[in-house]
């Protein structure tokens, strides 16, 4: 438990109070003693009761100054209004009284005689760290001046508040709970042991620092040439401080770490983020922003924790803060402990169980690493970043969720001490053009270019206006809506005569803008209409922050431009293009539905919530969204010509990444041409594995990476065959060399 003591010197005040409930008749000073019951009509205030009731209606509300008005005249000469309205503000924000509904209050009884009363009450006071304390209390009414007053003192709140006395509120708060995978796996600890890794630069051997540059980047997630940069240029005999690594990882690379010379470590324990893994959706913490304030006040904090920011940490807050008990006490004027008001002890705070496989995230992190080592050459120059999802197809677990670049929420700790925060490091972090706060995969809205053509295959089938065995003569020229709009297929020629099934494997870009114009001359409403079924344009729901992505229609167009929709639109819209806009989350549930035979479940990311060691107190089952209406057949002919994709030698995109996979695999790519002038498209690939029994659907997009059978279906490869443990090939060898590798120009997007 940590405590922190909050002094509040509330008061300093005589008092003499007796407390005395009885039963009587009440009445005007010339009542004959007798008590009576607590009226029930509107309050009277020539009568003591209706005094009473009316100051207390007037705490309820908050109405300070309507129950000064009620004090006796002795009572407002000892008590100044501003001083009288500080002791209730000042006494409810100690004891963490609610803002709002704080107090309740309630006569018991009222006994009068001649011109005195005594009136019993009950007070309820609600309050964020303590509960509800109730007190039972006696005040005094007093006949003067023509006119029924309380003689009130501070008591009245609380009776250990006589002779001057104070309170004072010590808060237990308990330590944050952690984040673990779906296998009991640390994620994020509260106490867990780091190492920070320091280098002295005049004992590096030349030798040998790239291998050792190399040993630290994968340490560290970090670049090795930013690494170098850390200590380049320092003094010889400094020991520079490169950054942390969790003992775990650490233990890995021990040997490795400590034969290069000039490496030496320090250990240290705090909250920690396991090897940089999945930063986007674990989050950050910190203090609670000054203009947030407020209401974490209201909820109960003091203002000065720190809380969850982003991510699961700020979605879990209410879970993994606990709730914090603490003990109000009374003090006298000389600070001596008097007596305590109110205790409660603080509920533990509950760790979540995330559906995320640790093993999987690694795998999936070191994937996306290892490609951008191994394009630096070719793609990656002119790629901005990239994000991974898998989802498990049959319950909407994710699985893995990786957004690149990545940021480490060890720095951002405020006790962590980290090496790398520096005074600019925020900055640095703020101002990267590659935006790592971004998470790309929920966050990031980009065109789907082929992979949506999905959705259009779905719509060309379930309409009614073709079959999956419909031909369609593909030249290499789309010329349907005239010689002054020709469009081009990815593949100079064209592909001949193929069906629509096999367009969908060949991602035959007139057989789909074919589609586009049949379907929007029948309905323009037909391809948004189903593009919706599968989730697209609209938030689905999961923990963390998400944006809808948009799948334009007619009133879209209509009431955001002022334009009417025509075909042309529905001709885009059939490739992925035009305003479509999705999320890698939205196409990973795509493709997720689509294997499972139909299900759209919501994507989620906490399985249970519970104590170590204890049923869990809360656990999220698989949620169902949608099922598609789409027939077996439908969904079978897209299954089947995605599984081509990874395996026909003539038609499938992919087969030359994919062919020689030892588990099989079905797919779509995706290259989607962006509105920045000369910019590469987006590279994307969407599958699921095995092809039999599908277990996981995966998405890889990369930003203007090029094209998706490229670039994106060998990263979806690599995590394939270690997730499976089947046998890792390289990285393609034309990632290494300008001369081979297949650069995308506008003029191609489509595969």
């Amino acid at each position: 438990m940590k405590r922190k003591l909050i002094a509040l010197a509330v008061l300093s005040f005589f008092f003499a109070a007796c407390s005395f409930l009885g039963s009587g008749e009440g009445g005007s000073p010339s009542g004959s003693g007798s008590a009576a019951p607590v009226a029930t009509a509107p309050p009277d205030l020539s009568e003591p009761d209706g005094v009473a009731q009316t100051f207390l209606d007037a705490w309820m509300a908050g109405d300070y100054e309507g129950m000064y008005s009620l004090l006796s005249p002795n009572s407002q000469a000892e008590y100044p209004l501003d001083h009288f309205v500080e002791i209730y503000t000042s006494t409810a924000a100690t004891m963490t009284q609610n803002p709002e509904n704080g107090v309740e209050a309630s006569l018991l009884s009222v006994l009068t005689t001649g011109t005195t009363a005594q009136v019993a009450f009950r007070v309820v006071y609600h309050t964020q760290v303590l509960g509800d304390i109730e007190q039972e209390l006696t005040m005094q009414l007093v006949f003067s001046d023509d006119r029924w007053g309380i003689a009130w003192t501070p008591a009245l709140i609380f009776p250990e508040l006589a002779g001057g006395n104070t309170l004072q509120l010590e808060v237990e708060a308990p330590s944050r709970a952690n984040i673990y995978d779906r296998n009991g796996l640390w994620l994020v600890s509260d106490n867990a042991s780091a190492v920070t890794l320091q280098i002295v630069p005049g004992e590096i051997s030349t030798e040998f620092e790239d291998q050792m540059l190399d040993l630290l980047s994968r340490m560290l997630r970090m670049p090795p040439d930013e690494i170098r940069r850390n200590y380049e240029g320092l003094p010889e005999d400094w020991f520079i401080s490169l950054g942390d690594v969790d003992l775990e990882t650490f233990n890995e690379y021990r040997n490795a770490y400590f034969s290069y010379p000039g490496l030496y470590v320090v250990e240290k324990t705090g909250r920690r983020y396991f090897n940089l893994l999945a930063p986007h959706v674990l989050g950050y913490t910190g203090f609670i922003p000054a203009e947030e304030i407020d209401r974490y006040r209201a909820m109960g904090y003091q203002g000065d924790e720190i809380v969850g920011l982003d991510g699961l940490e700020a979605w879990g807050e209410r879970y993994l803060a606990g709730s914090p008990g603490g003990v109000l006490s009374a003090y006298t004027p000389g600070g001596q402990y008097f007596a305590e008001v109110a205790r409660r002890d603080p509920e533990p705070s509950q760790s979540l169980y995330t559906t995320l496989d640790r093993n999987l995230q690694t795998i999936v992190q070191d994937a996306i690493e290892d490609a951008y080592r191994a394009g630096a050459e070719t793609w990656v120059p002119t790629a901005g970043g990239a994000a991974v999802v898998v989802l498990d197809v049959n319950t909407g677990d994710v699985l893995a969720m990786a957004s690149y670049p990545y940021f480490d929420p060890n720095v951002l700790h405020p006790y962590n001490n980290h090496p790398l925060m520096t005074e600019t490091y925020l900055d640095d972090l703020f101002n990267n053009p590659l935006r790592p706060f971004l998470n790309r995969a929920t966050q990031g809205q980009y065109p789907p270019g082929s992979i949506f053509k999905i959705v259009t295959a779905a719509t060309a089938l379930e309409s009614g206006l073709f079959r999956a065995d419909t031909f369609y003569t593909c030249t290499g020229v789309w010329a349907e809506l005239g010689e002054d709009n020709l469009r081009y297929d990815w593949l100079e020629g064209g592909h001949g005569t193929i069906t629509l099934a096999q367009g969908l494997t060949a991602s035959c870009n007139p057989w789909f803008y074919h589609i586009g114009l049949v379907t929007g001359q029948a309905d323009f409403n037909l391809i948004p209409s189903f593009a919706r079924e599968f989730g697209l344009g609209s938030e689905l729901g999961i923990e963390i922050e998400e944006e809808p992505g948009l799948i334009p229609d007619p009133d879209w167009l209509r009431q955001t431009r002022g334009e009417e929709w025509d075909v042309a639109d529905s001709v885009n819209i059939a490739i992925g293009q035009g305003d479509v806009l999705v999320t890698p989350l939205q196409i990973a549930t795509m493709i997720a539905s689509v294997a499972n035979g139909g299900t759209v479940y919501r994507p989620h990311l906490v399985s249970r919530v519970g104590l170590i060691g204890e049923e869990p107190s809360v656990v999220f089952e698989p949620e169902v969204l949608n099922v598609l209406p789409f027939s077996p057949e439908t969904l079978r002919t897209i299954r089947e010509s995605m599984r081509a994709v990874a395996s026909d030698p003539v038609l499938g995109t992919a087969e030359y990444r994919l062919g020689s996979l030892q588990i099989p695999v079905a797919g779509k790519t995706g290259t989607a041409q962006v509105s920045v002038p000369g910019a590469p498209p987006i590279a994307w690939f969407g599958g699921f594995v095995p092809y039999d029994e599908p277990e996981l659907a995966i998405v890889v997009m990369i930003e203007n990476g090029g094209q998706g059978s490229s670039v994106a279906a060998p990263i979806f490869r690599r995590i394939v065959e270690r997730y499976y443990d089947l046998p890792v090939l390289p990285y393609p060898r034309d990632w290494g060399d300008p001369e081979l590798f297949d650069f995308v120009t506008e003029d191609t997007v489509g595969e």
